[in-house]
């Protein structure tokens, strides 16, 4: 038995987000633009804004979202009465105008009531529509959003079927110019959704499909991508496959990698792609023995003989776009291992298909030394 929901409306292709304005879902609505201060000055975005006329544009999203951030933005969209949020950005501003938009609908100006004292939203949202402008963070279609809390230092994903976007708006010709660091670690962050969307102790038949197809596509064409930065084929299979990775771990959720990519995002402040990619290889290592052949399944769908040959090819694309591979070249002292260990422990780990143990944890970050 299981089940699978996507309320999402996906809109994809070369091109696309310049007919938004002109879109049903956008006229006659008071609108407000969510982004970042570098995304809104390129070109096409500004002149999407500008024919837009939005009632108010908010840049000031941080990456790696914080709970502040989302609070300042529901107070702006609360008291312009915004009545549809467009959010044009990576997934830091996909998952701060989600949270910011059910939080704007309430009595509540803290969204740490809901991040992390329990409470949960009624029914009541300003609908969202979502424009990627990297390929990876998978936001776009997920109910999900990670956010950090500084005074807490508590960095955590909330869930709610209120953050499905009414409409998500996937135009790959946003990424190119998305330099070849980036492109791989939010790559890798795709890779770890369909990874993790599969191994998931809640996986199913419908994920299970998207993550393999979406691990395939990564794998196939991100080392050609490095070599030709501004291939407008290559990056729209790279934003297709996030897209199949997004929605194949919507419902199945996270597990181990995600797990330790928060305090590695929180502590040390790597970017999240760069925090997920880093402990990848030691996470398959660790559950692939406990998968009952489900690994080599995913690595032969993926276009490899062996899981070991994935697992090396995972390695080169991490070195040669410079992501870290070791505590050393992520600026991780190694006396702090202790603190990975124990801030690693998330609920995440209960999606794993491993029992995770302070022994395996240990493990792999020694094995990252």
């Amino acid at each position: 038995m299981w089940t699978f929901h996507l309320p999402t409306k996906i809109n994809f292709g070369r091109g696309i987000f310049q007919t938004l304005p002109k879109s049903s879902e956008v006229l006659g609505r008071r609108v407000a633009v969510v982004t970042e201060s570098t995304i809104r000055k390129l070109e096409t975005v500004q002149t999407v804004i500008d024919s837009l006329n939005p009632v108010t544009v908010f840049d000031q999203i941080r990456p790696n979202p914080t709970t502040k951030n989302v609070d300042t933005l529901s107070e702006l969209l609360r008291g312009e009465k915004a009545e549809l949020v467009i959010a044009v950005g990576g997934g830091s501003v996909l998952d701060c105008a989600k949270a910011a938009s059910c939080l704007a609908m309430t009595n509540d100006s803290n969204i740490r009531l809901y991040h992390s004292e329990g409470k949960t939203f009624a029914d009541g949202r300003i609908p969202v529509i979502t424009v990627p402008t990297t390929a990876g963070t998978g936001s776009e279609v997920t109910p999900i959003a990670v956010l950090d809390d500084e005074e807490k230092c508590f960095k955590s994903p909330m869930s709610s079927h209120l953050f499905y976007p009414v409409s998500a708006v996937i135009d790959s010709d946003l990424t190119l110019s998305v330099p070849i660091r980036v492109t791989a670690s939010t790559a890798l962050d795709a890779f770890s959704h369909a990874l993790e969307g599969f191994w998931s102790k809640n996986h199913q038949p419908v994920c299970d499909l998207l993550a393999k197809e979406a691990a395939r596509i990564i794998l196939t064409n991100l080392g050609n991508l490095y070599k030709n930065l501004a291939d407008p084929v290559l990056r729209g299979q790279i934003a297709y496959a996030a897209l199949l990775a997004g929605i194949a771990f919507q419902m199945p959720k996270n597990a181990i990698i995600h797990a330790c990519s928060f305090p590695l995002s929180n502590r040390f402040h790597l970017p999240h792609g760069e925090a997920c990619a880093f402990t990848m290889e030691a996470a398959i290592r660790l559950n692939t023995p406990f998968m009952e052949g489900r690994m080599e399944e995913f690595a032969l769908a993926a276009g490899f003989n062996s899981v070991t040959s994935m697992i090396d090819t995972i390695t080169v694309l991490k070195r040669s776009s410079g992501l870290p591979c070791t505590l050393r070249d992520a600026g991780i002292d190694p006396d702090s291992v202790a603190l990975l260990v124990k801030e690693s422990f998330h609920p995440l780990l209960n999606n794993n298909p491993k029992t995770v143990t302070e022994t395996d944890l240990y493990r792999i970050y020694d094995d990252l030394r």
